[in-house]
């Protein structure tokens, strides 16, 4: 129950500021932002909609690049050093 309704809570107490940030007013005390701070909600909505449909191209033609990125990104630990000129695999 902790790890459910704080979360949710939490995210709904920034709900109105997200809102506000994105220049959307929802709530009488919340004003529309002026030019052009007003354009940064569009903007970012949009580069967040370009990398939801190069992340969809990418795991349609190349899947094997996305886990290979994953690949790059574990932590192997301390003990996997690569001496220069290897291949980990």
């Amino acid at each position: 129950m902790l790890h459910l309704l704080f979360p949710l809570l939490g995210i709904l107490a920034f709900v109105p500021a997200l809102l506000t940030a994105a220049g959307i007013p929802v709530f009488d005390f919340v004003s529309k932002l002026s030019a052009p701070v007003s354009y940064a909600g569009p903007i970012v909505g949009g580069w967040m909609l370009l990398g939801v449909v190069a992340l969809a191209v990418l795991t349609r033609r190349h899947p094997e690049r996305l886990a290979e990125t994953g690949r790059v990104h574990l932590d192997e630990g301390p003990n996997t050093v690569k001496e220069p000129g290897t291949v980990h695999r």
